[in-house]
C-alpha cells in the first residue's frame, strides 16, 4: 500500500490507471480495490483527485502560474472544471485562495499504512492566524511521554489550586503548553494552565506566560486518540505539507465548547513559519 501510495505521489501529473497502482501494489485490480475502500472508506478516484488538489494548491499559492496553467498540468480539462473541484474539496476557489494565502480547511484522507497516518485520517486541520493571550499555571520538568509521571501530578495539582486564581473566568480555557517540539529531546517543559484577562494576584509557584501572536497547524482531536500520538500525527502531517514547525510552544486546548464534546477531546495547536 505504502508502493501505491508513493507511485501515486511520482505520477500526479500524469493519467494514472488503477492497473499500474495495483501491479505496484502486488494486488489484482480488484482485491487493490476492495483493500482501498476498506482502508480509506473512500474510492481511488476522489483520493487521486484530493492529492492532485493538495499539491496543485501549492503552485497556485505560488502565484507563478496562471489558474489556467495549473490546471492544464494537472490533468484538468479546463480552468472552470479546476475550479469546481477546488471549491468541492476546499470551499474556496483557487482564485481566492491565491488572494489569502492560506491552506484552505482540509481533512486528512491519505491511508499511508502506518498508525501515525490512521491517527491523522481521523483528524481535522486547518491554519489559524491567533492573537497573544495570557495564561496563568504550573509548570514542570517532564519526560516523553509523561514518563516520569509529572505531567499528570501537575495536572493534578493545578486542578485542585485553580481556585486561588482571582479573578478567574466562569467560562475559562485550560491549555497544556508543551516547550518547543516536543520529539527533538527526550526533556522539556510542560505547564498546566488557564487563560486569564488580567490577574490580581498570582497564587504561589504559579507564573504567567505571554502566548504571542502565532500562525498555527490546528488539529481537532478525536477521543480515540491519545495525546501523544495526536503530536506525532499532526506534526508529521503538517511536515508533508511542506510546512516548516516554528521554535516555540505547541498548546494543547481545553475548552467545553470548542467543537463537539461526544466526539473531540481538545484542540492541538502546532506553531508554523
Amino acid at each position: 500500500m505504502q508502493k501505491a501510495l508513493e507511485y501515486i505521489d511520482n505520477h500526479i501529473m500524469s493519467d494514472i490507471s488503477l492497473n499500474d497502482i495495483a501491479f505496484e501494489a502486488g494486488f489484482s485490480v480488484p482485491q487493490f480495490y476492495r483493500l482501498f475502500k476498506r482502508l480509506t472508506g473512500d474510492t481511488l478516484g476522489s483520493y487521486i483527485l484530493r492529492r492532485k488538489l493538495i499539491i496543485a494548491s501549492r503552485e497556485v499559492k505560488d502565484g507563478n502560474k496562471s489558474i489556467s496553467r495549473i490546471a492544464f498540468d494537472y490533468g484538468f480539462s479546463s480552468h472552470d472544471v479546476f475550479t469546481r473541484a477546488f471549491i468541492r474539496v476546499f470551499g474556496i476557489s483557487p482564485k481566492e485562495y491565491r488572494k489569502v494565502g492560506e491552506i484552505p480547511p482540509l481533512k486528512r484522507y491519505s491511508v499511508e499504512y502506518n498508525v501515525q497516518e490512521k491517527d491523522a485520517y481521523q483528524m481535522e486541520f486547518r491554519i489559524v492566524n491567533l492573537p497573544g493571550f495570557e495564561v496563568i499555571g504550573l509548570e514542570c520538568n517532564a519526560e516523553i511521554w509523561d514518563g516520569n509521571g509529572n505531567i499528570g501530578k501537575l495536572w493534578n495539582e493545578f486542578l485542585m489550586r485553580m481556585e486561588e486564581i482571582n479573578p478567574l473566568q466562569s467560562s475559562a480555557t485550560m491549555y497544556g503548553i508543551c516547550e518547543h517540539e516536543y520529539c527533538d529531546s527526550k526533556h522539556f517543559k510542560y505547564m498546566a494552565a488557564v487563560g486569564i484577562n488580567k490577574a490580581e494576584k498570582v497564587p504561589q509557584d504559579m507564573v504567567i506566560r505571554h502566548i504571542k501572536p502565532q500562525s498555527y497547524f490546528q488539529a481537532w482531536v478525536p477521543a480515540s486518540i491519545s495525546v501523544p500520538d495526536a503530536y506525532s500525527a499532526a506534526i508529521g502531517y503538517a511536515k508533508s505539507l511542506g510546512y516548516e514547525i516554528e521554535n516555540y510552544d505547541n498548546i494543547e486546548v481545553y475548552d467545553e465548547a470548542f467543537k463537539d464534546p461526544a466526539y473531540y477531546s481538545f484542540e492541538l495547536l502546532i506553531p508554523v513559519k
